[in-house]
C-alpha cells in the first residue's frame, strides 16, 4: 500500500496520541497532523490536503458531521472516517449523506481499524460491525443510486409546518415536541433532501405537493 498521510481530529488528547502510535507501527500510515478543534482541523487539512481524516464527532466547537461536509465539498479526494463513540442510526446516517467514507465506534479493535482503513482506500465504505440497522443501509443504497431517502412520517409532519412558515416553537407545541427536537428533525430533512436551508426546503415542499398530500 502507498503511503498514506492521515489528521487526526478529537479533543482528548490522550485518545489522539495512542491512535497516532498505534497508526504509526504500520509504515504505510503517517500522522500529520492533530486537532482538538474542528474549525482549526478544517484550516488544517485545506493546507495540508490528507488522505484521510480520522474525525470524532463530538468535538465541542463544531460538529465533527459539519466538519465532514465541509472537508469532503473542499477535498473530494480526501477520505473521512468517522472514530465516535456514538452509535445509533442517525448519525451515522448523516454521517454518509455528508460524505463520509468509514464509520467507527471508539471500542473498535486495532485489527478491525486496520481493515477499515484499507478498505476505504480502495474505495469501499465501511461500517462499524457493531452497528448492523437496516435504516442505514437503506440510506446508503439510495446514496448509491442517486434516489433522496424517504421522509419518516414525523418528518413529513414537521416539513409541512416549515413549508406553512411555522416557528420552531410553534411547530414544537402543535406536535409535542421540544424545540431541540424540531431542529433534529429539520436537520434530518435537509441532509435527505439535500437542501441548504429554509427557503429551499419550502420550495421542495411546495414542487413536489407535499404540502399538499400530507
Amino acid at each position: 500500500m502507498q503511503k498514506l498521510n492521515v489528521f487526526l481530529v478529537d479533543d482528548h488528547t490522550i485518545f489522539a496520541e495512542s491512535l497516532r502510535l498505534l497508526l504509526e507501527t504500520r509504515p504505510e500510515f503517517c500522522v500529520i497532523g492533530t486537532s482538538c478543534s474542528c474549525r482549526s482541523a478544517l484550516r488544517q487539512v485545506k493546507e495540508s490536503r490528507p488522505d484521510l481524516v480520522l474525525m470524532d464527532l463530538s468535538v465541542p466547537d463544531m460538529s465533527g458531521i459539519e466538519a465532514t461536509r465541509r472537508i469532503t465539498k473542499a477535498l473530494p479526494k480526501t477520505k473521512v472516517v468517522a472514530l465516535t463513540m456514538h452509535n445509533d442510526d442517525g448519525y451515522v446516517a448523516q454521517f454518509f449523506e455528508a460524505g463520509g467514507s468509514g464509520y467507527l465506534v471508539k471500542h473498535t479493535d486495532a485489527g478491525c481499524l486496520f481493515e477499515a482503513l484499507e478498505a476505504i482506500v480502495r474505495g469501499e465504505r465501511f461500517l462499524s460491525p457493531s452497528i448492523s440497522g437496516e435504516q442505514i443501509h437503506g440510506h446508503l443504497q439510495a446514496q448509491d443510486e442517486g434516489q433522496k431517502p424517504e421522509l419518516s412520517p414525523r418528518e413529513k409532519e414537521v416539513l409541512k409546518l416549515i413549508a406553512e412558515g411555522r416557528s420552531r416553537k410553534e411547530i414544537g407545541k402543535i406536535l409535542n415536541i421540544s424545540v431541540r427536537t424540531v431542529d433534529t428533525h429539520r436537520t434530518n430533512i435537509l441532509l435527505k433532501l439535500g437542501c441548504k436551508g429554509t427557503a429551499e426546503l419550502v420550495h421542495y415542499a411546495v414542487r413536489m405537493n407535499l404540502v399538499d398530500l400530507i
